[in-house]
């Protein structure tokens, strides 16, 4: 019965995201997942370059095919339903996966140490800000946890599938599983040479064989995706291209922004000597995977904070360990109340929320046969995903130098070079029957759209600060 408690407690938490989370975050999001969902399901769509590289697994956007096709028989496919759906069965997932993790953190933690693990898991603003997004990064918590939980309750063959699926689908997850591997290989030594290990051998090769076998359907060739994917991002380092930060940022900036306060009892956790037993050796395998895919994902140029989502409920479940010792709990507790509380609104109702609100305002009035030009930083909004109709959606594009041309520069750096040049050397951009563009640009080229007969219908609040190219403001212009 407790434990049905707090399956529902996960559960709504996670679905109340769902409703509460009114913004934007990153492309990804969209653009590598529903957009590429969308395509397939009802024939019309975005691709952006990484569809054309091989460097991403189709699984993941095939998952939200089947709603989206069961929407379309029945006739319920409206713009809020292939919204709102896909992330209804993310945070429903995350939910359950979570909930599972901590049942069996059970055979390591006591009772109060799985309830402050509940307590930090739910409280956590950024879990909250992403466990209903359709991010890779939340699938790639979720197969984590779910290895873990196999590891933890020993259902051998259920962990291994999940080692393969999760490095396939992003080989990015390999350094957390190489700890449990050697602690999972020193405990089976003798059952490796079982047959049943063999017959674990036969499905796993099966599933991977299936997963290949789609992804080479969709890319019309033979493709190994994790192969892509790691020349692409670590072997050439291509993502530098999108910007690079100093080696010791996960540590010094990342993480006290992620985990806040709790930080504090995650440090006294690694502190601690006393894991001499079997179950310590369990937190020990816990701690050295949570370091190693830190460490390994500080020497790749490119970082993002949104690359350490799969380890933020390792580091909870390790705080939890130690949060039960330490003296000043009620001050630890308003500490974590007032920071995870506060950031959770902010970002969830008020921080980048501008366009998504003009992509539902257009989606109300646009046709197959109008024209929308996005004057923004590539990627700024979802497309036909939020839209759902097969109008012309022009935005200017950045994909990296896979040529390896002598100075390189994409289309939305040469339009923020020179906004005025690029609109006379474009003229078709006045074919246009909206343009949306950041209050920023607006000085830029408001002669430009006066000119041709453009005028502002609508003006949507984005952020409380100018992030360069990003304003504050989201404008809507309409030609007559």
């Amino acid at each position: 019965m407790r434990n049905l408690k707090f399956l529902c407690l996960f559960l709504i938490t996670r679905l109340s995201s769902v409703l509460v989370v009114q913004t934007w975050f990153v492309p990804d999001e969209y653009w590598q997942s529903l957009e590429v969902s969308h395509r397939l399901s009802f024939g019309y769509g975005y691709l952006t370059w990484e569809w054309f590289e091989g460097i991403r697994s189709i699984i993941y956007p095939a998952v939200f095919c089947i709603p989206y096709k069961i929407l379309a028989y029945l006739d319920l496919d409206s713009r809020q339903a292939l919204i709102y759906v896909p992330r209804v069965i993310q945070a429903l997932f995350s939910g359950w996966v979570e909930w599972s993790f901590m049942k069996e953190t059970k055979s390591v933690l006591n009772g109060s140490q799985v309830s402050w693990f509940v307590l930090l898991e739910l409280g956590n603003y950024f879990l909250y800000y992403v466990t209903s997004r359709t991010l890779a990064n939340t699938l790639e918590m979720n197969l984590i946890l779910l290895g873990i939980s196999n590891f933890l309750s020993q259902c051998k063959g259920s962990f291994l599938l999940c080692v393969m699926i999760s490095c396939y689908i992003r080989p990015t997850s390999a350094p957390i599983w190489l700890p449990f591997l050697l602690h999972f290989f020193q405990q089976e030594k003798r059952w490796i040479f079982s047959k049943t290990f063999l017959k674990v051998v036969l499905k796993c090769s099966l599933v991977l064989g299936t997963v290949l076998g789609l992804d080479s359907w969709w890319y019309g060739k033979l493709v190994l995706v994790p192969v892509q994917f790691l020349l692409f991002n670590v072997v050439n380092d291509l993502s530098q291209f999108y910007g690079e930060h100093s080696w010791h940022w996960y540590f010094t900036n990342a993480l006290p922004s992620l985990m806040g306060p709790t930080l504090i009892p995650l440090v006294f956790t690694f502190s601690n000597k006393k894991t001499s037993n079997f179950i310590g050796s369990k937190v020990i395998t816990v701690q050295l995977s949570a370091l190693l895919y830190i460490l390994c994902h500080s020497f790749v140029g490119h970082k993002e904070i949104r690359f350490l989502t799969p380890i933020i409920p390792l580091l909870n479940f390790l705080a939890a360990i130690k949060l039960q010792t330490l003296k000043w709990r009620k001050t630890f507790l308003v500490l974590f109340c007032t920071w995870n509380i506060s950031l959770m609104w902010y970002l969830s109702v008020r921080h980048q929320r501008g366009v998504l609100d003009a992509t539902n305002f257009i989606g109300l009035f646009v046709n197959p046969e109008d024209k929308v030009l996005y004057l923004m930083p590539c990627h700024s909004t979802p497309l036909y995903s939020h839209l759902h109709v097969n109008a012309s959606l022009q935005f200017l594009t950045c994909p990296p130098n896979l040529q390896h041309l002598k100075h390189y520069i994409d289309e939305a750096d040469r339009f923020y070079e020179n906004p005025s040049k690029w609109l006379v050397d474009n003229p078709s951009w006045a074919l246009a029957k909206y343009v949306v563009i950041f209050d920023a640009l607006l000085d830029s080229i408001s002669s430009h759209l006066d000119s041709n007969g453009f005028h502002l219908i609508r003006n949507f609040f984005h952020a409380d600060m100018d992030q360069g190219r990003v304003g504050r403001r989201v404008l809507v212009f309409k030609r007559e």
